[in-house]
């Protein structure tokens, strides 16, 4: 059987849910990559997927695999604070771009997530996996190359977590 069509994040917003989408979260995260570079100030760039909504999708209906991604997206608001920013890139993939955080900031942000998201699922949802990477920008690297390392780390975690 084909994948269940979870529909793609829209450009500045995605409506779906509430969120910003991949254009305003890749300008967002360019002006605050070069921001951190500038003014010597600390940023991490956090990636989370949600692995397993196809088959959740094909299971229970697509109907549930998109109070996921809803329930998702809610609980990165509200590990997050104001300044920073919350997108859904992908279809299954979220980013946030933490300012003015470091990288043990951020895997205390990672574990409020962890926390909270399992109180959001629906009820009966088991057999997701959710894989969390994060990086802080080294010297004179990209934004593009940031979120590479961040999207790395967080593969190695799904990868790690069939074993």
């Amino acid at each position: 059987m084909d994948a269940i069509e979870i529909p793609a994040p829209g450009g500045w917003d995605d409506p779906f849910t509430g969120i910003a989408g991949p254009d305003l979260w890749r300008r967002l995260l360019v002006g605050e990559v070069a921001r951190s570079a500038r003014y010597q100030r600390s940023l991490t760039v956090v990636a989370i997927e949600v692995h397993g909504t196809d088959d959740l999708a094909e299971t229970y209906g697509v109907d549930l695999a998109r109070q996921v991604l809803r329930a998702t997206a809610q609980s990165l608001l509200r590990a997050s604070r104001a300044s920073d920013t919350c997108a859904r890139i992908a279809p299954t993939r979220f980013g946030v771009v933490l300012v003015e955080t470091d990288e043990v900031q951020a895997v205390n942000f990672v574990e409020r997530v962890r926390d909270d998201l399992p109180r959001r699922m629906p009820r009966g949802v088991t057999t997701l996996r959710l894989g969390f990477g994060w990086a802080s920008p080294r010297r004179a690297e990209s934004a593009e190359a940031l979120v590479t390392r961040a999207s790395t780390r967080l593969m190695v975690e799904l990868l790690g977590d069939r074993g």
